[in-house]
């Protein structure tokens, strides 16, 4: 029984076996094209089974007339009935066939047909691929979809137009990405840069007629050293390995964190860390075990041995500057003393400033340097110090923040003594001398006053002599001359007294 009316067919055959596509049963077998309705690949059902078609190496170029009479038997009233062609080997369950057409044939029923078997590779011109286009209609097709070449081996593919239309012109695009190649064919040699999806535009005179896309696909094994740097955040999911680091995608993950007795562990999907933390930053050594398949021109891709790659892992969580110093440094007066302050952050940070904040004012200093030197201490050089510390923080987004810590310092300057600080001591020193000053002063005072005193009551005393009465009347003593020069003259008594002189 034939069903040669696509309409008819899709309301007798489950729907989801034609969802996309015509199908007929035509010469004990059903047919039908991918993906449809009136274009693509021809597929056979044979056994309880659909199934590409692979026909024998004349239905291309002595097989035209097949494609008039598979469109009229789907059920296509279409004059332009084109077969599309193939390139590459193409790989899976095919239904192998010969079918030969008369030009008086209308159904596939009335066409030679052989004996059908099962293959698994089809290629070239033994896949049947056709289109039923009216008068107006174009078709752009590219010659081989699914393009699989090994990394350095050379392909090339064919963009088709079938039209009515001329002054055609071509142009691709990669990866939805325009690129400056035109022309209707496209060659190169496999690796990772030409793989992904091209897609061929056709154009005449202004106004696009159509497109087509296919997929290379390039095998390429792991690498078997590489390096790699993961800057994350507290909290965030870590995968320490991808998918896309081979073609096909490898096998299993092996790996374990360096600098430590953890042991290996194996997976069939790349490593993820969930809710990463400080404490995870570090070296992760990846060892990828991808199955190793072989191209070459005239036979199918086959499984070799396994390829294996190793990634060094280097996760870094950036974290702002998280200072210590000691909070009070003494240095004694005259000496040198080194004020520290030790700096933990990743990455390191750039940048240190020193601020100085004395009685007499603040000044700052830019260094690289986590120390300061303080040379010959004297009591300027007592105050606070503030060491800060900057660094940038590189985020998993690219988002560069700016980190800072501080950490405060009091340095002390002490007297040789270990008693006050030089400050503390120039101000004592000038107190001790206003008092000394002073009492020397009381001092100079009251000797003046002393001085004085003495010196009036001798006045007085050389001034007045002793008024006591002489007895009996005598006269009072006169001063006289004393010569130095051995004898003393005397020129008159000391004492007149009457009695004494009568008696003499």
């Amino acid at each position: 029984m034939e069903y040669c009316n696509p309409g008819l067919w899709r309301s007798i055959v489950p729907f989801f076996t034609v969802l996309f596509s015509s199908a007929c049963v035509c010469g004990g077998f059903q047919v039908r094209l991918d993906p449809g309705p009136n274009y693509g690949n021809v597929e056979m059902y044979h056994n309880g089974t659909w199934q590409r078609a692979c026909l024998d190496e004349y239905w291309y170029y002595f097989g035209r007339y097949l494609p008039s009479v598979m469109c009229k038997q789907l059920g296509f009233n279409t004059t332009r009935n084109v077969a599309m062609r193939q390139t590459g080997t193409q790989h899976g369950l095919f239904w192998y066939t010969r079918i030969h057409c008369s030009p008086g044939d209308r159904l596939l029923s009335q066409c030679n047909v052989g004996r059908i078997t099962n293959r698994t590779s089809c290629s070239d011109y033994y896949i049947p691929r056709i289109a039923c286009l009216s008068d107006n209609e174009t078709r752009v097709d590219i010659e081989n979809h699914n393009i699989t070449v090994a990394d350095g081996l050379s392909f090339y593919t064919r963009c088709n137009v079938f039209t009515p239309h001329t002054s055609l012109s071509y142009h691709w695009n990669h990866n939805w990405k325009n690129v400056s190649y035109s022309g209707h064919y496209f060659s190169g040699k496999g690796n990772r840069s030409v793989a992904g999806n091209w897609t061929c535009s056709v154009s005449s005179n202004g106004k696009t007629l159509g497109s087509d896309s296919t997929v290379i696909n390039v095998i390429y094994p792991p690498k078997r050293l590489q390096n790699k740097i993961i800057y994350a955040k507290v909290g965030d999911t870590v995968s320490l390995s991808e998918t896309d680091v081979s073609f096909p995608s490898p096998e299993t993950f092996t790996w374990r964190r360096l600098h430590t007795n953890s042991s290996f562990v194996r997976s069939v999907t790349p490593p993820v860390m969930p809710n990463i933390q400080q404490a995870d930053a570090g070296e992760y050594i990846v060892m990828i075990q991808q199955p190793a398949y072989h191209l070459t021109p005239s036979a199918p891709a086959y499984r070799g041995n396994y390829s294996f790659g190793v990634q060094l892992v280097k996760i870094r969580i950036p974290y702002p500057p998280s200072i210590q110093c000691e909070e009070v440094v003494r240095v004694v007066n005259g000496q040198s003393r080194t004020v520290q302050c030790k700096v933990d952050s990743y990455p390191r940070h750039h940048m240190m400033t020193w601020t100085l904040a004395t009685a007499a004012g603040t000044r700052t200093q830019s260094s690289h340097k986590d120390t300061y030197h303080i040379v010959n201490a004297s009591a300027g050089d007592e105050g606070t110090y503030t060491c800060t510390a900057t660094n940038n923080l590189t985020y998993p987004d690219g988002q560069v923040e700016t980190g800072n810590g501080a950490c405060v310092i009091k340095v002390k300057v002490t007297l040789p003594s270990g008693g006050r600080s030089a400050a503390e001591g120039a101000v004592k020193g000038a107190s001790d001398q206003e008092t000394t000053s002073a009492v020397w002063g009381g001092l100079a005072l009251v000797a003046i006053v002393v001085i004085g005193l003495l010196a009036a009551v001798i006045v007085l005393v050389i001034r007045q002599p002793d008024k006591k009465e002489v007895p009996n009347g005598d006269k009072p003593i006169e001063m006289t001359t004393v010569n130095r020069t051995r004898v003393a003259a005397i020129s008159g008594p000391l004492y007149e007294n009457a009695q004494d002189h009568r008696r003499k």
